[in-house]
């Protein structure tokens, strides 16, 4: 079959174009700015893709369009494509009518730590030789792509609450059918498209309502916006998790024992070992165990896959230095994130002086729908930055954030306070690949 995938360059649909071509399909797509680590992963798989959405690509008589999410009404390829008698699908659509029907899914859902998540329990389910098949939001350094297809029953995918295309406001997660649920946590963003936090429970509360008795939903027990939503209703197995003092023997625990954190229950303790940084990093190891669990996988199993994880790509990576100044490279774009990754390099880094720049390019970020909590997040850093989008029409009063329109301040700035920087933290949805290079002139 000759697909055409539209909005081919995002984490997502770059990995349904890998799954199409490993099915035998020829595959091809268009997107209007492709960055890296995409772009590079479909010029490794020999993915052909156009830079822009030219309507006459459509001219080329393909058999199916798969259409991205951020494709809309308007745009003059989707015009032209409506008009025409060529059949389209969403990639969530698609992905469970090819892939997803005869596995057991295990969809990894929540506000924060979908990817890294997603991408530990696939690689402990490959390290037990599960060889489970995969799509992840993002390129977990262990793997060679962020989607794979394999023979085996076991299904990875992130599941996300966005909507899933133009035609189809679902969340991409309804799709999915899992038969194991991990729910990370659950925070107001998509301002885009969610009134409010009652608006995204009650939208967790429709997967949840779709885990079939016998499948397994694990979450963290500690996040009241999930208890709220266990409040709605659930009809399956549950595993939590809490880092609280627990009594419950039902319950896993992740505790700090000695500067070491350990995850426990009934009182038997295994150590967690990772080359990770954060508390958030030890909950989404945690959680991912606890899935590893359910599929019969032994616990000391889990704790040997965890010592050799390296990582993902963009989430807590060290991509270079600047004179003596370390930089990291985090995908972090809510206060939540951005908090939990200035802070993790705080205690990884004891007396070190962090420089935190923050690139508005959410849509959240950009609407202002967290410009409330914005500054409490940054203000944890020695040094903090905004960098503006000049699609954002709002501004924060603060004597502690700097908040700057391009490029060229944020290197002046950097070169004015260099002997007071020991680490330079950038933080965004988007690639920070050019901002990266003028830091660096």
């Amino acid at each position: 079959m000759k697909i055409h995938i539209l909005g081919i360059g995002g984490t997502f649909m770059a990995g349904i174009a890998i799954i199409a071509k490993q099915l035998g399909h020829q595959v091809s797509g268009s997107d209007k700015n492709l960055y890296d680590p995409m772009k590079t992963v479909l010029e490794n798989t020999n993915i052909t893709y156009k830079e822009g959405y030219d309507p006459k690509i459509l001219n080329k008589k393909f058999d199916l369009i798969i259409v991205g999410n951020v494709m809309s009404r308007g745009m003059p390829i989707i015009e032209k494509l409506l008009e025409s008698n060529i059949k389209y699908i969403s990639g969530p659509q698609w992905l469970y009518e090819n892939v997803l029907w005869n596995k057991h899914v295990i969809a990894v859902s929540g506000t924060h730590g979908k990817t890294t998540t997603s991408s530990l329990v696939a690689w402990i389910l490959k390290y037990a030789k599960l060889n489970p098949g995969y799509l992840i939001g993002g390129q977990p350094i262990n793997f060679n792509a962020p989607a794979k297809l394999t023979n085996s029953k076991y299904f990875v995918i992130e599941a996300d609450e966005y909507d899933t295309s133009f035609f189809d406001k679902r969340s991409k997660y309804i799709h999915y059918k899992p038969n194991t649920l991990i729910i990370n946590n659950i925070e107001f963003d998509h301002a885009d498209i969610f009134d409010d936090i009652n608006a995204i429970v009650k939208n967790f509360h429709h997967l949840v309502r779709i885990i079939p008795k016998n499948g397994t939903i694990i979450y963290n027990h500690d996040d009241r916006n999930i208890q709220n939503l266990m409040k709605k209703g659930v009809w399956s197995k549950l595993k939590s998790l809490t880092i609280r003092k627990n009594k419950d023997k039902l319950i896993w625990a992740l505790e700090k024992n000695n500067g070491d954190y350990v995850i426990s229950k009934n009182g038997k303790k295994s150590k967690i070992e990772t080359s990770l940084i954060g508390l958030h990093n030890y909950k989404n190891i945690s959680l991912a165990i606890l899935a590893a669990l359910d599929l019969k996988i032994s616990l000391s199993k889990c704790i040997n896959a965890i010592k050799s994880f390296a990582g993902v790509k963009r989430r807590m990576e060290l991509v270079g230095k600047k004179d003596h100044m370390l930089i990291y490279d985090d995908f972090a774009h809510h206060p939540t994130e951005i908090e939990g990754s200035i802070k993790s390099l705080k205690v990884k880094y004891k007396n070190k002086k962090v420089l935190s720049i923050c690139e508005i390019k959410s849509n959240s970020m950009i609407s202002g729908a967290h410009k409330k909590n914005l500054p409490q997040a940054l203000e944890t850093s020695h040094h903090s930055i905004i960098l503006r989008s000049k699609l954002s029409k709002w501004t924060l009063k603060s004597k502690k954030i700097n908040i700057y329109n391009n490029y060229d301040e944020i290197l002046k700035y950097i070169n004015l306070n260099k002997n007071d920087i020991d680490i330079i933290l950038i933080m965004s949805n988007k690639s920070t690949k050019t901002l990266r290079m003028h830091i660096n002139k």
